[in-house]
C-alpha cells in the first residue's frame, strides 16, 4: 500500500466519543483500598480472612476531597484485586464487606465513593481484577459468569461509570472471555472506557510516563485487548512504516500510572518513600503532556483515611499546578496564519469554544505566529490538535522573535491531544510554530503559553 494510503486509512480512524471525554480529563485517582491495606502486603492469596477489612474511620469525603483539589478530574476505585475480596455488597460471593466486621456487613465502599465522586463533581469508575485466587470456579467456565455477574452489579448499582479498568496481570490459569466482559460493559455503560486489557485505553507498558518520541493514538489493531507488555514498550507504535505492516488499525491512546508511595497499597513502613514533588510533575508532563492519560495512585491507610503525609503532598502537587499554570498569556494575543481552509477554522479560531484552526490541504512548510502584545516571561508552550478529526502532526518546531530574527527553542515530532513544550526561561512576545510534516493536513485546538 502506497503511503498516501496508509494516510487516508489513519485519518479516517477517529476517537469514540467516550474515548475523547476520556483523555479530556488528563489527571486520575486510582484508588486502592482493599484487603491488602489491612494485611500490609501488595498481593493477596485469597485465604485472607473476611474479619481483617475493619476500617474504624473510613473518611471517603476526605480522599475525594484531597485528590480534587490536586487537579484530578476522575476517581477510578479498586473493587476487587487478585485476592477476590469484594469491596461492595455483592450478592455473588461471601468473601465481601459483608462478611467483615465493619459497620456490621452493611459497609460498601464503591457506594461510598460512588456518591461522594458525584456530590463533588468527580468522574467515577471500578477497576477490578479478571484474575481472583479465591473464587473456587476460577479457571472453568462457569468463572466467566461468575465474574459477569459481579460486573453486572457494579455497572447497576453505582451510577454513571466513565471507565473500567481490567488490569493486564490476569494470571495463565484462565481463558478469559473478553468479549462478554466487552459487551457486559457496553450493554449497561455504554459511555464507559473499557481500559488496560480492553479496546479503548492502552496501558503504556511500564510506570514512568509516556517516554515515546512519537506517540500516536492511531497504531495496528493487533495491540488491542491483551497485547504482550513487549510489544507496548516498543519505540515505534504508529509510525508510517509501522502501519505499512498493519491489516486493521485502531485509535488506542495511552494512560500511564505510578503510586504516590512506593507500593500501591498503604505500608506504614513506606512513609519515607512518597513521591518527590519533581518526580510526579515529571511524570505529568510525560504523559498529560505527550498525547496521554496519567492515573496516580492513591493508598488509604487501614483507618480508612489518607495519611496526613500523602495529603500534605497532594496538596503541594495541586498548588504546583495551579503555580505551573497560572497564566496563559496566549489568552489576549493574536493568531495568524496564511494556512486556512477556510473562515471558519482560521487562526483566530484558536482557543474558541468548539472552534479550531485547520491548514486546509497542505501538508508541509506549514506556519502559526502568536503576538502576545507584549514580552513576557515564559517556560512553557501547550499544543493541542483537534483529535476528533484525527491525529495528523509529524514534526514540529517553535520559535521566538529576537534581535530580527526567528530563534528555534523547541523541536517536537507528535502531538496528538496535548504537547507540553518545556523550554528554557526565555522573555518573548511572538512566537511561530512551523509545522513541518503533516499526514494530509493539520490542526490545532489549542496554542497556550505559560
Amino acid at each position: 500500500m502506497k503511503e498516501n494510503d496508509i494516510i487516508k486509512k489513519a485519518n479516517a480512524i477517529l476517537p469514540s466519543e467516550a474515548q475523547y471525554n476520556f483523555c479530556e480529563l488528563e489527571f486520575l485517582a486510582l484508588i486502592n483500598f482493599n484487603m491488602c491495606t489491612f494485611t500490609n502486603c501488595e498481593k493477596g492469596t485469597g485465604r485472607e480472612q473476611e474479619k481483617y477489612f475493619n476500617p474504624p474511620e473510613l473518611d471517603v469525603k476526605g480522599w475525594i476531597t484531597t485528590v480534587k483539589n490536586a487537579g484530578m478530574k476522575g476517581v477510578i476505585l479498586n473493587v476487587k484485586d487478585v485476592d477476590g475480596f469484594c469491596i461492595w455488597q455483592t450478592e455473588q460471593t461471601d468473601h465481601s464487606v459483608k462478611n467483615s466486621p465493619w459497620l456490621d456487613g452493611k459497609g460498601d465502599v464503591v457506594r461510598a465513593v460512588a456518591d461522594e465522586c458525584r456530590e463533588q463533581d468527580i468522574k467515577f469508575g471500578i477497576y477490578i481484577s479478571t484474575y481472583d485466587l479465591h473464587e473456587s470456579t476460577f479457571g472453568t467456565e462457569d468463572y466467566d459468569k461468575f465474574f459477569v455477574s459481579l460486573l453486572t452489579e457494579l455497572l447497576t448499582w453505582y451510577g454513571d461509570i466513565f471507565c473500567v479498568w481490567f488490569p493486564k496481570k490476569t494470571g495463565p490459569e484462565h481463558k478469559y472471555n473478553w468479549q462478554l466482559y466487552y459487551e457486559t460493559v457496553r450493554k449497561l455503560q455504554p459511555e464507559a472506557v473499557i481500559c488496560d486489557c480492553g479496546p479503548d485505553i492502552r496501558w503504556v507498558g511500564h510506570n514512568g510516563g509516556v517516554e515515546r518520541k512519537e506517540e500516536w493514538s492511531v497504531v495496528p489493531y493487533t495491540l488491542l485487548n491483551n497485547a504482550p507488555v513487549s510489544r507496548l514498550v516498543e519505540p515505534d507504535l504508529g509510525s508510517i512504516r509501522k502501519l505499512k505492516k498493519a491489516s486493521d488499525l485502531v485509535w488506542y491512546p495511552p494512560i500511564t500510572y505510578i503510586p504516590l508511595r512506593k507500593g500501591f497499597y498503604f505500608h506504614k513502613q513506606e512513609d519515607t518513600d512518597i513521591k518527590m514533588l519533581s518526580n510526579i510533575l515529571d511524570v505529568y508532563f510525560r504523559s498529560v503532556g505527550n498525547n496521554g492519560v496519567f492515573a496516580l495512585c492513591v493508598s488509604p491507610d487501614f483507618f480508612g483515611k489518607l495519611d496526613k503525609k500523602d495529603v500534605d503532598s497532594l496538596f503541594t502537587l495541586g498548588a504546583q499546578l495551579r503555580v505551573e499554570f497560572k497564566t496563559n498569556f496566549a489568552a489576549e494575543g493574536k493568531f495568524t496564519s496564511e494556512d486556512e481552509k477556510d473562515k471558519a477554522h482560521g487562526a483566530d479560531k484558536l482557543g474558541a469554544e468548539n472552534g479550531y484552526w485547520h491548514s486546509g490541504d497542505k501538508s508541509k512548510n506549514i506556519s502559526v505566529t502568536l503576538d502576545m502584545g507584549k514580552v513576557n516571561f515564559i517556560n512553557k508552550i501547550v499544543l493541542a490538535e483537534n483529535t476528533k478529526t484525527g491525529q495528523q502532526i509529524e514534526k514540529f518546531t517553535l520559535s521566538y522573535f529576537f534581535d530580527g530574527k526567528w530563534r528555534k527553542i523547541y523541536s517536537g515530532s507528535t502531538i496528538g491531544r496535548k504537547k507540553i513544550c518545556l523550554i528554557e526561561p526565555t522573555n518573548a512576545r511572538r512566537i511561530r510554530l512551523d509545522i513541518k510534516k503533516t499526514r494530509g493536513f493539520a490542526t490545532l485546538k489549542s496554542f497556550e503559553v505559560y
